[in-house]
């Protein structure tokens, strides 16, 4: 416990979970709607700040970073209650007259760490899960969105009763160290694989559940009968949005070797379409994080042959959308999460090599897959594993709240959005509730134990009833 006041944060933040005061609904539903409010008075300074740090179009900013946020804030207020309702379930008759019951419990103090590429969406919508099962929660922001993690730090202690959470946006590499070293109820973590390894690691020691929202490196499968056109708008729209910087962008193409001319033509004619004939002086066009990501992104373009793009800019942290053949497959192009608009291709004449390329390498979070040939489509669904799958499209599934998001083996552990999230933050404690009438206290149950009771006992627990 090196950190002082963090240990005195922990400390105030059980002690008011154990007063019982987040378990009541009212409060939820206060915090819940507070949470809301937040985002809609505030949704202009929110858009410049994700402007400064990002560079993204307002378009781009409303629809992930506040439209998505709102409906998930009211989908909670709609459902909370018949989300918290003890459910009633079946009583064997060897238990009988008890009844049974699956109550959902709040879990207690949790652990939130958000990560800068979505720093709105990716900290608040799990933090609306904690609120809607009861919990108080520490919200770990990024220091590496820094107009963000200021402007949310200050509308959160605003808003929100801070006598049931802490926010921070400071903290850097040393902070989140001191953050591991305590016992938390659950640690909801977002960001790279290598962190998340870290935080998994740690949770370990006190036996902390984790969810892991991962990344990983996303392949897209274009087959030879797609319409050519359709198919590079969509996945140019998807690399490009954001800058490239999603968990679930599209991190290769496994394109099938005799459309990949025509393929890579269509993706320039789509480029022009979209930012014109200079996309850097595109507004809708957004930046890299930060100086260090563009050299580390600057340094993949040697990896293989460059066709589409390859301007780079490190001052104005701008990397044009760029298209790359012939990648080396043992670089760290083809190895690690790209994280930005660079997208390498790999080409393909047989399905059964596809699935082999995918099979040799971690789970994706997401696979795409491009093909009117529903045999293809089964063939792959039934070959490869996935945190999700998108056909003939791309990054929309993530806006679907009724679809699990989340990662499998490398990619990620546990899922969330709408009702996931809420169970994510909460516990299904059992109770079967017994009779105190002596008359209905069966003796066979008790010592001493005969052949009788047993077959008898036996009988019961078997059949089912």
């Amino acid at each position: 416990m090196s950190n002082p006041e963090l240990l005195q944060i922990t400390q105030n933040l059980k002690k008011v979970f154990y007063s019982n005061k987040t378990r009541k609904l009212d409060w939820r539903f206060s915090q819940l709607k507070a949470l809301k409010k937040l985002i809609t008075e505030n949704k202009d300074e929110i858009t410049a700040a994700v402007k400064k740090d990002l560079g993204k179009h307002e378009f781009e900013i409303h629809q992930s970073e506040i439209v998505l946020i709102q409906t998930e804030c009211e989908e909670a207020i709609s459902h909370l209650e018949s989300w918290n309702k003890s459910e009633k379930v079946y009583t064997p008759i060897h238990c009988k007259p008890a009844s049974s019951y699956i109550l959902r419990e709040p879990l207690g103090v949790v652990l939130i760490m958000s990560p800068w590429n979505y720093p709105v969406n990716l900290a608040l919508t799990p933090l609306i899960g904690a609120i809607a099962g009861g919990n108080c929660a520490l919200l770990k922001l990024s220091r590496h969105s820094r107009n963000v993690g200021e402007l949310l730090y200050k509308l959160l202690n605003q808003y929100m009763d801070v006598e049931c959470f802490s926010f921070d946006w400071e903290g850097g590499r040393e902070y989140i160290s001191d953050l591991l070293t305590f016992k938390w109820d659950h640690i909801f973590f977002t960001g790279s694989v290598d962190v998340g390894r870290i935080v998994y690691q740690a949770a370990a020691k006190f036996l902390t559940p984790v969810t892991l929202e991962l990344g990983g490196k996303n392949p897209c499968i274009v087959d030879k009968d797609v319409d050519i056109k359709l198919a590079a708008k969509r996945i140019m729209w998807g690399k490009c949005w954001n800058a490239g910087q999603t968990c679930i962008g599209l991190d290769y193409l496994l394109v099938h070797k005799s459309i990949l001319d025509p393929f890579i033509e269509e993706c320039k004619l789509v480029l022009k379409e979209f930012y014109g004939d200079d996309i850097k002086q595109s507004n809708s066009y957004a930046r890299i994080i930060s100086k260090d990501a563009v050299n580390r992104l600057q340094k993949l373009l040697a990896m293989g042959k460059v066709v589409v793009g390859g301007d780079v800019d490190v001052e104005t942290r701008y990397i044009s959308p760029t298209i790359i053949i012939e990648p080396d497959l043992e670089s760290k192009l083809m190895k690690d999460e790209i994280f930005g608009p660079v997208l390498p291709i790999v080409t393909w004449e047989n399905v059964d090599e596809v699935i082999q390329f995918i099979r040799e390498r971690p789970h994706a979070l997401t696979l795409y897959l491009f093909s009117k040939d529903q045999n293809i489509q089964d063939k792959i669904l039934e070959n490869t594993q996935s945190g999700s799958v998108m056909l003939n499209d791309v990054l929309l599934h993530f806006t679907n709240s009724h679809l699990p998001f989340g990662g499998v083996g490398d990619s990620g552990i546990g899922s969330y959005h709408g009702k996931l999230t809420y169970d994510t933050f909460t516990h299904p404690r059992a109770l079967m509730q017994s009779t105190t009438k002596k008359f209905l206290d069966l003796p066979l149950r008790y010592p001493p134990y005969t052949p009788f009771a047993n077959n008898i006992a036996g009988k019961f627990l078997s059949s089912g009833w």
